[in-house]
């Protein structure tokens, strides 16, 4: 919100800056090349003034929704990215939970004991046998000679 308002305020300054810059650019009141100054200017000049003074507001209002709609999409898409990173860490959570309740049942028990009959868990059980008949780790395969 401190960002809405500091653009805001920000646009409404430079308003007031370049209306400033366009009165003295153009030198209202002022003689110019040679002509005698209105002691009393035109009702011309006036509107003329009114004119450039409204549509420079003007722009400085649609700078400031400008801004501040980049300004809330952009905490919008920071906000979406923090809801799906903490929406992904819960549902991690939930997932581990539930797979540790799920083994904890008995579904871990009955894979093994399937993979046993199966057959598939010999090498790794031969391998288990090995290490504690010599009670020393495993050599790794790349250290072999």
């Amino acid at each position: 919100m401190g960002k809405v308002s500091a653009a805001l305020m920000g646009s409404i300054v430079g308003g007031f800056a370049a209306v400033a810059a366009m009165v003295f650019w153009f030198g209202w009141g002022l003689p110019g090349s040679g002509q005698v100054a209105h002691v009393d200017p035109t009702r011309a000049d006036y509107v003329d003034l009114l004119l450039t003074v409204v549509t420079i507001f003007l722009g400085a209002i649609g700078l400031a929704v400008t801004v501040g709609a980049l300004v809330i999409g952009l905490v919008a898409f920071k906000t979406l990215r923090e809801i799906k990173t903490e929406a992904a860490t819960e549902a991690k959570g939930a997932a581990a939970v539930q797979i540790n309740a799920t083994m904890a049942a008995g579904l871990g028990h009955t894979i093994l004991s399937e993979m046993a009959r199966k057959g598939e868990l010999d090498e790794v059980f031969e391998r288990v046998a090995m290490r504690l008949q010599s009670g020393e780790p495993e050599p790794e395969s790349g250290d072999q000679a």
